[in-house]
């Protein structure tokens, strides 16, 4: 569940995120960062959690017909993808801004978002687990299903993309775990007709 505090800021994110799934993929990273930030407590989640759930409000500002294009296996347009982290970095300000937010506290929050994407190296452990976040989505079975309607691949087929250009840019190694663990159910899933021939897969 969100923090309460959360909860308002999901309700600012929520209305630049009916694109590209990005509201479900925010539900889920957020939940992913509230595990690392567990796992790291020097992390400060005033700014991880505000972050996460601004990362991908940018999306909004891409031409729609090309936004499939912005970015993963088909990107044609590696501008655009910039485009949508100068895009959030601008609405985090503003909206955290018009919240009360301390003005430290929201340029961290922007400062990861104008570049969670586009940078692989993480600036501080903040960073690092909002990065982490973002991408360990990738590897939920949830993703997978969301994956598999973007590409028109299998599930597995899904493993083999997202392993090409995920899996080498996680930062902590928990995450690498993690991602590891998700693709294992994924696996697992897509097993069960093979030993159940009856079962019906969903």
């Amino acid at each position: 569940m969100f923090r309460e505090k959360d909860e308002k800021i999901w309700k600012i994110a929520r209305p630049h995120l009916d694109v590209r799934n990005n509201d479900e993929h925010t539900v889920v990273a957020y939940h992913l960062a509230q595990r690392l930030l567990e796992l790291h407590p020097e992390a400060d989640p005033e700014v991880v959690l505000p972050a996460i759930l601004l990362h991908d409000t940018g999306w909004k500002s891409v031409p729609q017909d090309k936004l499939m294009e912005s970015f993963g296996v088909k990107k044609k347009y590696p501008e655009l993808l910039i485009q949508h982290e100068k895009e959030g970095a601008k609405i985090a300000r503003k909206e955290l801004a018009r919240m009360g937010y301390d003005a430290a506290i929201i340029e961290q929050v922007a400062d990861i978002i104008d570049g969670h994407d586009s940078t692989l190296e993480a600036k501080n452990i903040n960073d690092a687990v909002v990065k982490d976040a973002d991408k360990l989505w990738r590897f939920t079975p949830h993703a997978n299903s969301i994956i598999c309607q973007w590409y028109d691949v299998t599930p597995l087929g899904v493993i083999d993309i997202i392993m090409g250009n995920s899996i080498m840019h996680l930062l902590l190694p928990e995450s690498t775990v993690m991602a590891h663990a998700f693709m294992e159910i994924v696996r697992a899933q897509e097993a069960l007709p093979h030993y159940l021939p009856t079962l019906v897969k969903q």
